[in-house]
């Protein structure tokens, strides 16, 4: 059904649903969290800044990792307790380590809401309430509940399954040519859009093509009346 009217249209989150904005401010407000946390813990013999470059220091080796993951054919997705214990606290003292880790959930998805990065599948379906996006949405997939991240198929394979539909009668919108588009293409989706953002250009080289470029949600609707 490449022309003709699709059954469900699956929508990235961040770049598509809601607009990634970094605030300045966002990382350090959650390395102050997580040094208080450490006090109350009293697991804490690290001072705010150190927390503060270590959570930083984090969140960029995790960006740099999701790109390499992503050349894999089936990449998977770091689980929370990684991200904290091994790419935040790797050096921290090990009761600091294990305060972190016994956290983690929690932390990723103050992460997730501070950035509107999704890391975390519970803070992302916060922002969705939030934004009054839920009556809109037949099912959610993250890749942190799923265990995998895009480009592999199976993420996309999870969604059609919760909607009931077949991939080959699916559009999907996304921002990225290396995870959406590839993904698309990997995955039988029958029509692949690019919505570009700041992210568009960011990642690894890969060779895919959408099927159209949009500049905005509403053009989807101009597609989707094509086909009538």
């Amino acid at each position: 059904m490449r022309n003709g009217a699709p059954d469900a249209i699956l929508l990235d989150f961040g770049g598509v649903l809601v607009d990634i904005v970094h605030r300045p401010g966002a990382l350090r407000e959650i390395a102050l969290e997580v040094h208080a946390l450490l006090r109350r813990e009293h697991a804490n013999s690290l001072d705010a800044g150190r927390v503060e470059r270590d959570v930083r220091a984090g969140w960029d080796a995790y960006d740099r990792w999701k790109s390499a993951e992503g050349r894999r054919a089936r990449p998977r997705e770091m689980t929370h307790r990684e991200f904290w214990e091994e790419l935040v606290g790797a050096d921290w003292p090990a009761p600091a380590r294990a305060t972190v880790a016994d956290h983690a959930t929690e932390l990723c998805k103050r992460l997730d809401v501070a950035t509107k990065d999704a890391l975390c599948g519970a803070g992302s379906r916060d922002l969705v309430r939030l934004y009054g996006f839920e009556p809109y949405l037949g099912a959610q997939v993250y890749s942190d509940e799923a265990g995998v991240r895009k480009p592999n198929p199976e993420i996309f394979e999870g969604a059609a399954r919760l909607l009931g539909v077949e991939l080959s009668r699916c559009w999907y919108v996304g921002d990225t040519i290396d995870r959406d588009v590839l993904g698309g293409r990997r995955a039988g989706i029958a029509k692949v859009l690019l919505m570009p953002s700041s992210h568009t250009g960011r990642g690894n080289d890969a060779v895919a093509e959408p099927d159209a470029v949009i500049q905005r949600p509403s053009d989807v609707l101009t597609l989707l009346s094509s086909t009538a």
